[in-house]
């Protein structure tokens, strides 16, 4: 029967003898059992420093020194060291798209040597911080100057305009702090009251859009519809409200958030009681 490559390459970092320190990380308290890494890790990666171990080169021998991350059997980064390079200790840095997404993590080292030795597992975890809120509160382009979404259309000799029952049109304003490949993380929820408070009308939903190289080109707001209709937007019918807000969102970190905006919804069909979902009552 075929061996399994990936146990096999488990196995053999798993053979080696613990005679190594534990690795430390830069920013991180030592003390720590978490192992908090600093709020930028995400952006920035990480720098792993390791002791001199016992065994260094002091001939023509090349250790080489392996990085893992603790459940995956291929090393994430490493490193060769000869008897030109000794010191106290080494610094090997660790890119951001090298860390796996998940809010902790192990990670330990191998010294491929003479005798191969390893060492135990330091334990990682990402820091939660929330994002300052500095970016402008979205707007609602289709909302009347009073700020209500009604069945007809506020600006009809506005090619983008929408029905309600088409969807919503949120608007974010464009700020200078945005950068392509950037992620607007869009929150909605609908409310029975006209000032996004009470019993939640709509479950709590986020639209997510990349920021494109025209966006920052042409510095326009940029435009996010909510839909479907029956899902966030119709058990709002009358007095009832919405708000929204949006996160900057960068190599998978929150950077900025911003103000909340707020439509208010009134699909009573006018001149009659019920409520318009569709273009048969016009």
């Amino acid at each position: 029967m075929p061996s399994d490559p990936d146990k096999a390459a488990t196995a053999n970092t798993s053979d080696a003898g613990v005679l190594l320190d534990l690795p430390r990380v830069e920013g991180v308290d030592a003390s720590d059992p978490a192992g908090t890494l600093p709020a930028d890790a995400k952006q920035k990666g990480i720098g792993v420093i390791i002791s001199r171990w016992l065994a260094f080169p002091v001939d023509a021998r090349i250790d080489r020194v392996q990085i893992y991350i603790v459940g995956t059997p291929d090393p994430v980064k490493e490193r060769f060291y000869g008897a030109a390079d000794d010191a106290l200790e080494f610094l090997i840095p660790v890119e951001p798209t090298l860390l796996p997404d998940v809010p902790s993590f192990e990670i330990r080292y191998m010294v491929r040597s003479v005798n191969d030795t390893t060492s135990l597992p330091r334990r990682l975890t990402f820091a939660i911080t929330p994002p300052p809120k500095v970016l402008k509160e979205p707007t609602f382009p289709d909302a009347t100057p009073w700020g209500y979404i009604n069945c007809t259309k506020n600006n009809p000799h506005d090619p983008d305009a929408l029905f309600v029952w088409e969807g919503i049109r949120v608007s974010i304003p464009f700020d200078d702090r945005f950068q392509a490949q950037d992620a607007i993380e869009l929150k909605w929820q609908g409310w029975d009251s006209l000032n996004g408070s009470g019993t939640a009308l709509t479950p709590l939903v986020t639209f997510t859009k990349t920021i494109t190289a025209a966006d920052i080109r042409d510095k326009k707001p940029i435009s996010i519809v909510i839909e479907p209709f029956a899902t966030h937007i119709e058990p709002m019918t009358n007095n009832d409200s919405a708000v929204t807000s949006y996160v900057l969102v960068r190599n998978r970190v929150p950077i900025f958030s911003s103000y909340t905006g707020l439509v208010k919804i009134d699909r009573v069909i006018p001149g009659e009681s019920g409520f318009c979902s569709d273009a048969s009552w016009m």
